[in-house]
């Protein structure tokens, strides 16, 4: 198979040049009509044409991800607006209660007075101190029983 060149002529070149950038043809209908290839009408337009590609890096974003960092702005904001909910809603909890909500969070509730005197005395509400076993008794003793 051999390749043949064909040598097209500037004034060729030029005028199907003005008639893409016209809006009169189009690459493909330009093509057809100089009988070449539309990557050599792109040539043309590049040698002859008045709009010179820029050679400047762009950065080039999907509709997809416009939308979908819409939707993650959206969703941040109304994180943001919840957080704010719930702040105000434990300001009013801390002065309506008296406490700090915050600082509290995850300590173990103490009981009232009167649950606490109506359970048996336990070692540490008595006064006296548990003694803990140690590993060369014979038994568990009777204040602490160890579980494994």
């Amino acid at each position: 198979m051999t390749r043949s060149f064909h040598h097209y002529s500037p004034e060729l070149k030029q005028r199907v040049v003005a008639e893409v950038e016209a809006g009169r043809l189009t690459l493909r209908e330009a093509a057809q009509d100089a009988r070449t290839n539309i990557n050599m009408v792109r040539v043309w337009l590049e040698e002859y044409g008045r709009y010179k590609p820029k050679r400047d890096i762009v950065e080039v974003v999907m509709r997809s991800e416009e939308e979908r960092i819409a939707a993650l702005e959206k969703a941040l904001a109304e994180a943001h607006l919840k957080l704010r909910v719930y702040d105000e809603l434990i300001n009013q909890a801390n002065k309506r209660f008296k406490t700090d909500i915050k600082k509290n969070f995850g300590t173990t509730r103490s009981m009232p007075s009167a649950a606490t005197t109506a359970s048996p005395p336990s070692a540490a509400s008595s006064g006296t101190r548990a003694t803990p076993t140690t590993s060369g008794s014979t038994g568990p003793s009777s204040t602490t029983a160890r579980t494994r």
